[in-house]
């Protein structure tokens, strides 16, 4: 549902000429009003492509903020930050790999890790290979 018809109503045009039709007017007034109404339809219309437009590039700006948030963190030369994302990857992969292969391979049962550390794991696994596969297509787009 676009925006514009959400904050105003979907049928703004046809509750006015609803209103309108109460009063017994003229064909010529009637006429008149239609034209009104259409015409008002296209602003409409106008004012929607317009508001879709600007969340469209208020979301472009956020996406290039936080690149730029991303590529400021890798060219400071402080290598914690560079480090630190794989390093966690890293180490909640050793913490499965223990408990799902090497306890089962001792004899001792796997622990029963909640829910929220696999949402965790998983999430941030999907941010960073993701973020890496983007950052390594756009660096191939320019041409580097």
């Amino acid at each position: 549902m676009p925006i514009l018809e959400t904050l105003v109503g979907a049928n703004i045009g046809q509750m006015f000429k609803d209103i309108v039709g109460q009063f017994h007017s003229s064909p010529e007034q009637k006429a008149a009003i239609q034209a009104a109404i259409d015409e008002n339809a296209k602003e409409i219309q106008l004012a929607q492509i317009a508001l879709e437009s600007k969340a469209q590039a208020s979301l472009d700006n956020e996406v290039q903020a936080a690149s730029a948030n991303i590529r400021a963190e890798a060219t400071t030369g402080d290598k914690y930050t560079q480090r630190a994302r794989p390093s966690f990857l890293y180490v909640m992969l050793g913490i499965f790999a223990c408990n799902y292969v090497v306890f089962p391979l001792v004899g001792k049962g796997a622990l029963a890790f909640p829910d929220a550390l696999f949402w965790l794991f998983g999430s941030c696994m999907l941010g960073y290979t993701g973020a890496r596969t983007w950052e390594k297509y756009n660096i191939v787009g320019q041409g580097k």
